[in-house]
């Protein structure tokens, strides 16, 4: 597989991104306070459905190297901390994506009105990380019924440093889904994701859920205590 591209349905990421919103927000619809802020939340909700478009581009690559926590795809080398402790025989491959939800952003200057425009917009694009990987769950499982597909990792996860994007863009092409990378390394429309899944033979390699927000550092995992030796 070359590049695969998707177009996700507002109403297909919308549950999830319910959920996202609802625990980010602090909101409780059962309070009658909160059920107010709740209907003013779903009136930024459907501005921004009427406005953006969820598209996703996937990317099937293997690494062809491995040293430490660096792994090589073409030629690139993508730095994460988790990767030290996956052997390169462990891994089937790799599998890049970006995730966009195009001009999700609401015109109105109220700040409550920006807070919940910007709630929303990364509540939905995480959402749709959660259909992709599941779409690409039944595409490793077509190659190899055994393969386990990890967590997401990327700029900002698993001690990955935010400069990884642009790294990770010369390996996926991001203007096959509009996307640009800013001269300060950030993605342009803002509510846009990128980072990789990785398919592998024993998930027992793989890093626990108590490392996504690892910010990373020069010993890498070697001195951490929440990663089980």
């Amino acid at each position: 597989m070359d590049n695969k591209l998707i177009t996700i349905p507002f109403e297909d990421v919308y549950p999830a991104a319910e959920r996202y919103f609802l625990a980010t927000a602090g909101l409780n619809r059962e309070n009658n306070k909160h059920k107010r802020m709740w209907i003013h939340a779903l009136a930024i909700y459907e501005e921004i459905r009427g406005k953006g478009e969820i598209k996703a581009l996937i990317h099937n690559v293997i690494p062809e190297k491995a040293e430490g926590r660096d792994f090589y795809f073409r030629g690139v080398k993508i730095s994460c901390n988790a990767f030290e402790r996956i052997q390169l025989d462990n891994v089937n491959g790799a599998y890049f994506y970006i995730i966009t939800a195009g001009d999700a952003q609401t015109e109105s200057e109220q700040v409550i009105d920006q807070l919940y425009g910007d709630i929303w917009g990364t509540s939905i694009v995480d959402a749709a990380r959660e259909k992709i990987r599941d779409c690409i769950i039944s595409m490793d499982k077509e190659k190899d019924e055994n393969s386990i597909l990890s967590d997401s990792f990327g700029p900002g996860y698993y001690g990955m440093e935010l400069l990884q994007t642009a790294d990770i863009f010369r390996i996926i092409d991001p203007s096959l889904v509009n996307v640009t990378l800013n001269p300060g390394g950030m993605m342009r429309p803002q509510k846009s994701i990128t980072g990789l899944f990785l398919s592998v033979k024993n998930g027992e390699v793989l890093p626990p859920a108590t490392c996504e927000n690892c910010i990373g550092g020069s010993s890498g995992c070697t001195f951490c205590n929440r990663w089980e030796r």
